[in-house]
């Protein structure tokens, strides 16, 4: 669970508020980043973004703990909740 704390505060540091970040340990990490900032780019470049900061933030050791963490933008978000893909 530290990894959890830790990550969580990494990336409310990236993605302050409104934005949200929604992470769970299911065998490993798994989570949703939900920004505006993910408007303007394409599914690679969300990834690579939170790529950047697991690579510049995290252990090796750390990062072989995350499955998947995506970026989404708040109507994404709103409209996977309303076909119930939450």
């Amino acid at each position: 669970m530290a990894i959890i704390r830790k990550l969580k505060k990494i990336f409310e540091e990236q993605f302050p508020p409104p934005d949200k970040v929604s992470l769970r340990d299911e065998d490993g990490i798994i989570g949703v980043i939900t920004s505006k900032k993910f408007g303007a780019m394409d599914t690679m470049q969300r990834q690579d973004v939170i790529h950047d900061v697991l690579t510049n933030r995290l252990t090796d050791k750390e990062r072989r703990q995350v499955v998947v963490i995506v970026g989404v933008t708040p109507e994404e978000e709103c409209a996977a909740a309303a076909n119930g893909d939450t």
